[in-house]
């Protein structure tokens, strides 16, 4: 909602507009005149609220769906009614209590949390959430592990300096000798270890394998997937929760698998994320079609100097912004000391 200019209004106006929204949450179907006297305290007349919705449509705060049908919010009516006239609430004691419960069982690393976190917000809201991590500083690998599966087979693991894991099954033909995995444990300390991601680069990897001498073609398997599982390591991870629920909120299949690929981009939704930072954007006004018909409500997090990102409920647009407004903006907050709270104990 940056950058949107918000006009004044006449108090009946105002009220006729949050009338209007608050019904069409509630019920999702227009809202006529005669349901406004029932609404509005002290309602003028009829004709009197025609005229003020006849206004309100031209104004580009509510829309006609059909000529005898009565108007629904468009998304500048909605922003008015966020801005200006929604209350400003508080998250639900039974809300609180229910998040407290669900988080005291995140036991997960840094890189992990918005994703598990994001679930649970899904659960609580019935509506698919999109959660998204950004590593500010960069990271360096910490430790590099092999461990044998089979005698054929085994698992490289990948441990960066803040957390993230990486790991990817290794097959090789023949046995590894002794003298062979010391070297390669030599090389991973001199050329691997507590050196930032980006240096790790194809380039780099040739340069390290033609330097391993005769052990070049037995190392070239293991050092290739050390590189590969690196390279997987991102900066930005961005995660779906509650997917089924997306199909639910979509008119049909083909527009949740748009919305999918959408998020699968990821660049849109991060854009997106990095426009609105806390706060509503409603996807007609997103310059995407896939989210035309839909909402995303987000609070940012920003734990520490390593880790910041995003948590966004993506609904329609009668959702109940009232409620969960204040439950993400509350959730948000639980993200940033969980995040901190995993970060000193994967240094202690």
């Amino acid at each position: 909602m940056k950058g949107v200019k918000i006009l004044e209004l006449t108090p009946r106006k105002q009220a006729v507009l949050k009338a209007i929204v608050k019904a069409y949450i509630e019920t999702g179907e227009p809202v006529g005149s005669k349901i406004l006297t029932e609404l509005i305290e002290n309602a003028p007349s009829s004709a009197t609220l025609r005229n003020e919705m006849s206004e309100l449509c031209e104004l580009g705060f509510l829309e006609q769906p059909h000529t005898s049908a009565g108007r629904i919010p468009t998304s500048r009516g909605f922003q008015f009614y966020l801005k200006k006239l929604m209350p400003s609430g508080q998250i639900s004691e039974n809300d609180k209590v229910y998040i407290d419960n669900a988080l005291e069982n995140i036991t997960e690393i840094p890189e992990k949390i918005p994703a598990a976190v994001g679930k649970i917000l899904s659960d609580m809201t019935g509506y698919p959430v999109i959660s998204c991590l950004m590593t500010n500083s960069e990271a360096t690998i910490k430790r590099v592990e092999l461990l044998r599966v089979s005698r054929s087979t085994l698992m490289l693991l990948v441990i960066t300096n803040d957390g993230r894991t990486r790991n990817r099954i290794v097959r090789i033909s023949g046995d590894l000798t002794p003298e062979v995995l010391q070297r390669f444990g030599d090389i991973i300390d001199k050329k691997i270890k507590r050196r930032p991601i980006s240096e790790l680069t194809p380039g780099y990897m040739q340069g390290v394998i033609a330097n391993a001498g005769i052990d070049a073609f037995s190392l070239m398997p293991l050092l290739s997937a050390v590189f590969e599982t690196v390279g997987e390591i991102d900066s930005v991870s961005l995660d779906l929760s509650g997917m089924p629920r997306l199909y639910d909120i979509s008119s049909n299949e083909e527009a949740a698998h748009r919305i999918i690929s959408l998020i699968e981009r990821r660049d849109p939704i991060i854009s997106m994320f990095e426009e609105i930072g806390s706060g509503v954007i409603f996807g007609s006004e997103s310059g995407y079609n896939e989210l035309s018909n839909d909402t995303l409500i987000a609070a940012s997090f920003n734990s520490n100097d390593k880790y910041r990102g995003y948590i966004a409920v993506l609904g329609p647009k009668r959702i109940s912004y009232e409620q969960i407004i204040p439950s993400i903006e509350y959730i948000a907050e639980k993200i940033n000391n969980l995040i901190s709270e995993a970060q000193k104990d994967m240094e202690d």
